[in-house]
Parts: structure tokens; C-alpha cells; sequence
């Protein structure tokens, strides 16, 4: 089989995912490599790829090995894609990982693709946005590389706007869409779906997620949302409305909390993957020796 690999950071390392894709991969023979970019002293050469001097923090790496990253970290992203041009097959590859990242990016391509989203606007900074027209207010102010629902900030009112302070370089606004509360989390492996009722990031007391039904309407719709960003494996946030579910968040490789079939899916995924991939490196010797 191929190698399999599992680029994070130390963040992520601690939490849930990928520990417990590791701990299967373990347990079913397959002992991945792990790659933390920011732990430890972490050197890689980008140029040349091959021959003296080469120094890479993917010592062995192979072509068609597999990676599964788990990172917003700059640095894992710039490792991802040395792998990837190394040759490496990456389950969630850059360019996924890279558009979902930016919320801006994201949005626009879930909106080219008619997927529900709320009316999204982009601006330089928070008070340029006192120019929306009252009716969406109140909004949600999210920076447009946010992850997890940090950064987030609500304003009421666009007098609020001008004595914000914001860090970022762009100010990513949304209506805020009061649905009680609860937000209903889509997590895809490939082509399960998975589907649990949570309480809304936004709120101070967090709940236990629970089990909820995916209806065909969801399971399509978690399904676009993969496609319209080349991900495999990733969670997508929905609001429950009036109007039908919304898309509000899309992101690569989340915790998968309260869903756990989804280990063994992935581990799946990842054995499937390696074995297909050292099954292509043998084609070209077995022709060989049919030849001779």
C-alpha cells in the first residue's frame, strides 16, 4: 500500500480529529505518518525538489501517497502543496482547502452554483458597511479567513460600524438569522452524510450535539456543497428558515463531533485510497513483465 499521511498542526492535534483517524488507522494495521507544522523544527525545500541539498519535512514521501489535511495554519498550507507537487494525492486537495478557506471565495462559489446563502457583502473595513440597507440589520460580522466561529462579532445597528475595531483586511457581513438558536450541522465523508442539531456557535451555553435526520433535500444539498469546492471530507453549517435550509458555513475536515461512524469512514477512505494508489505503481511493472 501506499503511505498515508496526516498533515495538521499542533491546535488540531490535540483535539478529536485527526486523533482518533490515527488511532484507527493503528488499530486496522496502518500506521499513518504525521506531519505537525508547527511543532518542532520544520525545514522543507521547495527548489530543487530532488538531489543535493534537498531538505523536506516530508522525509520519504513518495509519488501517490496519500495526505489528509487538517490545518488553517499558513505553513501546513504551503507544506500541502510541496506534497501535492511532489506528488503526493492529498483527499482534501490545496486547492479545495484554499477556497473554502476564504470565506469570500466560498461564498461566491456556492452562490454561482444556486446553493442557498444569505445576502453576503465584502468590505475593506466595518464601516464601510453603514451604507447596507437598514433591513438587514442586525449583522454578522466574520473575518474572511475565520474558522470555528472566532472573530465573529454581531452589530445591531450601522451606528455601531464606525467605532469598530477589526484586525483583519476585510470584513466579511451577513443578516443575522435568528432560528432559536440551533444550528443544523451536515458532516460528509465522501458519500455519507451524517446530520446533528446543535446549539448556534453564537450562543453563550453550548449543548451536547444530537443525532438528527438527513432528509434527501439535506443529503443533496451537503453533497453540492462538496462539489462546489472539490472536498471530500468536510461539515457544512445550515440555518434552518422559513424559507428552506441556508448554507452559512462550509469547512475541510471538521471535528465531526457526535458522529461516530465517521472515524471509520474516514480510516476507510484513507485504506481505499492507498491501496488504489500502490495498485497504480505496480501497473507499470507487471506490463514490463508481461512484455519480456
Amino acid at each position: 500500500m501506499a503511505a498515508t499521511w496526516i498533515l495538521t498542526d499542533s491546535t488540531y492535534l490535540a483535539q478529536r480529529m485527526p486523533s482518533a483517524v490515527l488511532d484507527w488507522l493503528e488499530a486496522h494495521g496502518c500506521s499513518a505518518r504525521v506531519v505537525v507544522a508547527d511543532q518542532g523544527a520544520v525545514l522543507t525545500s521547495l527548489a530543487p525538489l530532488a538531489g543535493p541539498g534537498d531538505l523536506s519535512a516530508w522525509p520519504g514521501l513518495a509519488p501517490g501517497d496519500v495526505v489528509l489535511p487538517r490545518s488553517r495554519h499558513p505553513f501546513a498550507l504551503a507544506l500541502l502543496k510541496e506534497a501535492e507537487v511532489r506528488g503526493a494525492t492529498s483527499v482534501n486537495p490545496w486547492t479545495a482547502v484554499m477556497k473554502v478557506r476564504n470565506k469570500a471565495r466560498g461564498t461566491l462559489a456556492l452562490a454561482r452554483r444556486g446553493i442557498p446563502v444569505p445576502p453576503t457583502f465584502l468590505a475593506h473595513r466595518p464601516g464601510d458597511l453603514a451604507a447596507i440597507d437598514g433591513r438587514f440589520f442586525p449583522l454578522v460580522l466574520k473575518p474572511y479567513l475565520g474558522d470555528n466561529a472566532r472573530g465573529i462579532v454581531i452589530v445591531t445597528h450601522p451606528d455601531q460600524l464606525a467605532a469598530l475595531e477589526w484586525a483583519d483586511v476585510m470584513v466579511l457581513a451577513q443578516p443575522f438569522l435568528d432560528v432559536g438558536g440551533t444550528d443544523l450541522k451536515l458532516y460528509v465523508v465522501e458519500g455519507d452524510v451524517w446530520a446533528t442539531l446543535r446549539t448556534s456557535p453564537l450562543q453563550p451555553d453550548q449543548s451536547v450535539p444530537v443525532t438528527a435526520d438527513v432528509t434527501p433535500e439535506l443529503r443533496n444539498l451537503a453533497l453540492a456543497c462538496g462539489e462546489a469546492f472539490g472536498l471530500r471530507v468536510f461539515g457544512v453549517d445550515v440555518l434552518q428558515t422559513g424559507r428552506g435550509p441556508i448554507v452559512v458555513d462550509v469547512n475541510d475536515f471538521p471535528n465531526y463531533t457526535g458522529v461516530e461512524e465517521a472515524t471509520a469512514a474516514i480510516g476507510s477512505l484513507l485504506l481505499s485510497e492507498s491501496a488504489t494508489a500502490a495498485g497504480l505503481r505496480s501497473e507499470p511493472t507487471t506490463v514490463a513483465a508481461a512484455e519480456r
